[in-house]
C-alpha cells in the first residue's frame, strides 16, 4: 500500500479539547496520538463521520494559550479490543490564525530536529 501522507506524524501525545458548532456548546477532551502539519490523530468516545467540521483547541508546551483550529474529520474508525466505544479520528488544519499557525509550526519544527539531531544524523 502507498503512503499518502504530505507531512511527517510525530508520536506526541498533546491536550486537545474541541466542540462541534452548532450542537451543543460542551467541549469534549482528548489527547492526541500523532501530529503533523496538516492535522492529527486523536481517541473520542463517539463516532465523529468523515466531513464533521470541529473547533479545536490544541495545548502545546511552548505556548500559554492553546492553539485554535478549525478543523474536518477525513476518517474515524472504531478502535478494537477496547472495553467501551472508543474511536480513533483523524482530523485536518483547515484554519489557524496566522500566529497561532507560526506557534504550532514552530514547535513541531523543533521537535522534528530534537529527534533528528538524537539519531546522530
Amino acid at each position: 500500500m502507498q503512503e499518502r501522507r504530505r507531512y511527517v506524524r510525530l508520536n506526541i501525545p498533546l491536550e486537545v479539547s474541541y466542540s462541534i458548532p452548532g450542537r451543543e456548546a460542551v467541549r469534549r477532551k482528548s489527547i492526541t496520538k500523532d501530529v503533523s502539519p496538516n492535522g492529527a490523530r486523536f481517541a473520542v468516545e463517539e463516532e465523529l463521520p468523515k466531513g464533521t467540521v470541529l473547533d479545536i483547541n490544541i495545548k502545546i508546551p511552548t505556548s500559554l494559550k492553546p492553539i485554535p483550529i478549525k478543523a474536518r474529520i477525513v476518517w474515524s474508525k472504531k478502535e478494537s479490543g477496547q472495553g467501551k466505544n472508543t474511536y480513533d479520528a483523524g482530523f485536518e488544519f483547515v484554519q489557524i490564525p496566522e500566529e497561532s499557525k507560526q506557534k504550532l509550526f514552530q514547535y513541531l519544527c523543533n521537535l522534528m530536529y530534537d529527534q533528528l539531531k538524537n539519531l546522530n544524523i
